[in-house]
């Protein structure tokens, strides 16, 4: 019975259809035919069938959601793979030039898959117990990466009265929001892992840690600790408090490969690879490829094969924005696929990430339990024990990144754009020991380019190559890259007013070029 409620409602909770994403959540994101609580009252379906729809919000394993989410976006502007497809049209995401269609997806698909499961978790549990706080931490995860895309989002207000539009909150009030609610979450989730195991059930359907309430809470914490970092240079006495709570909690962050969030939800085989291997739509990003083959990573080959295009068994990287008129053409069939198989799970936050959140935190002068080079060093080893490296005298390298040799097309080569080393100078200004643990924080990360496309933006590293067809036409520069992403016309069409409040929420138009409140650093 219950693998039948779980198909039924895994298959069909989220309606995206003609309605807004935001209009009226409870009413026209629910699904109709889904089973009733009191049809379900007492056997513990409902809540774990609603578990496992909403957990993979935290991993797009769904093909078509992570193609135009993960890879056009997150994956492109966080230069862990290059676009090598075109898709009709020269407006898409890795020419700085998306269509209007196109750059609603992450709203439109991520806001209906938060909420649909969510408000019948709490209208189930009523606003108690550990589905509900294990739901509210997944909301907030979702949220943090729809404002990343964005900027200013629904959230406070969601949920809270019976009108068919939702207010959306101004990032400061955002942030503030999702914190405490993060901080609620995390004191529910801790007081589940106390009482012991979870349900068969529930652990069934937990794609990320099979029911382990212990490791939710480190991953809560570690979430906690990437929010802090997006505000170091806006809000640096909050970022502080934050960080030091998630790190000084005894419960602790993600630190061991065995606590990384890796999801099996995989249910065509891993998007990853389908859309980079098997559809052929993506390359490993020439960036990527040029620290790697300068520092003699011995992660890339765990990251790529080589490139079909080398004669000597390189592994070569493609360069990213590059106009593609067919895709068969040599410009993009001659370099490096990502290794992946289909079977293999999909990043949502790694081992590695909170050991360099957490030495930029000591570069702050912020109580991290150990210097910015002591963290630092564990990031590495702790990154390379999780993809399974020999990290030799990595640590101890000044080697440099190396320049970029097209395959093919002379004009894409380029000299590297860094001299930074994996080896670390105490003696070295901020900046430049900045640079070192966002590039490491970067390799460690592939590939979850998301969290890269952040640290881009609020720091400036890592340093890339510029695209190679900037095609945009609101003024994005090919040093600073895409900010942000319009906000989604669904959103003009349903709730018109407090989308146009949400644009004098931002400091600039509404369009690509526009920086989000934390992210003028770069």
């Amino acid at each position: 019975m219950y693998k039948n409620i779980a198909s039924l409602m895994v298959g069909g909770s989220i309606l995206l259809g003609a309605v807004g994403c935001t209009d009226k959540f409870e009413d026209f994101n629910t699904d109709p035919k889904a089973p009733t609580p009191e049809e379900m009252e007492g056997d513990f379906a409902s809540t774990a069938t609603l578990i496992s729809s909403i957990i993979p919000v935290v991993a797009l394993g769904q093909e078509n959601d992570y193609q135009m989410i993960d890879q056009m976006i997150g994956c492109e502007y966080g230069r862990m793979t290059s676009a090598a497809n075109m898709w009709g049209s020269d407006m898409y995401y890795a020419t700085y030039n998306p269509s209007v269609v196109w750059s609603g997806n992450t709203f439109d698909t991520n806001m209906p898959k938060i909420y649909t499961p969510f408000f019948m978790i709490r209208n189930i549990s009523g606003t108690e117990g550990l589905a509900y706080h294990w739901a509210n931490l997944i909301r907030v995860f979702g949220s943090l990466r729809v404002s990343d895309c964005y900027g200013p989002i629904p959230f406070s207000k969601i949920g809270t009265g019976s009108d068919f539009a939702v207010a959306y909150d101004d990032m400061p009030t955002l942030y503030n929001a999702m914190f405490e609610q993060l901080d609620l979450a995390i004191a529910g989730l801790k007081e589940a892992a106390g009482g012991g195991a979870v349900s068969s059930l529930l652990q069934e359907v937990d794609y990320i840690y099979q029911g382990d309430m212990n490791k939710w809470v480190k991953f809560a914490n570690t979430l906690k600790l990437r929010m802090a970092m997006r505000l170091v240079n806006v809000e640096p006495q909050l970022a502080q408090r934050k960080a030091e709570e998630a790190v000084n909690d005894p419960a602790g962050v993600i630190s061991d490969p065995s606590e990384a969030a890796w999801s099996t939800f995989i249910p065509g085989g891993n998007s990853f690879h389908k859309v980079n291997v098997l559809w052929n739509e993506g390359r490993v990003s020439a960036d990527l490829t040029s620290y790697m083959n300068g520092y003699s990573d011995p992660r890339l080959p765990l990251y790529a094969d080589p490139a079909p295009g080398s004669s000597s068994g390189e592994i070569v990287g493609a360069r990213s924005g590059v106009f593609h008129y067919n895709i068969l053409k040599s410009e993009t069939t001659n370099y490096s696929y990502p290794k992946v198989t289909a079977q293999s799970k999909l990043l949502s936050i790694s081992a590695s990430e909170s050991w360099f959140s957490r030495a930029e935190g000591a570069l702050r002068g912020w109580n991290m339990g150990g210097t910015a080079k002591e963290l630092y060093e564990e990031g590495v080893r702790v990154s390379m024990k999780e993809r399974g490296a020999e990290i030799g005298n990595y640590l101890e390298s000044t080697a440099v990144p190396a320049a970029y040799v097209a395959l093919d097309n002379s004009s894409y080569s380029a000299a590297a754009v860094s001299t930074i080393c994996p080896k670390y100078d105490e003696s070295a200004s901020f900046d430049t020991n900045l640079e070192r643990i966002i590039v490491q924080k970067w390799l460690g990360n592939f590939p979850n380019g998301w969290e890269s496309w952040a640290d881009f933006r609020r720091t400036g590293f890592p340093k890339w190559f510029p695209v190679v067809n900037n095609l945009s036409s609101v003024g994005v520069t090919s040093a600073r890259g895409m900010r942000r992403l319009p906000f989604p016309q669904s959103e003009f069409n349903t709730n018109e007013a407090n989308v146009k409040a949400a644009q004098l929420m931002l400091d600039g138009p509404d369009n690509s070029a526009t920086d989000l409140w934390w992210a003028k650093k770069n």
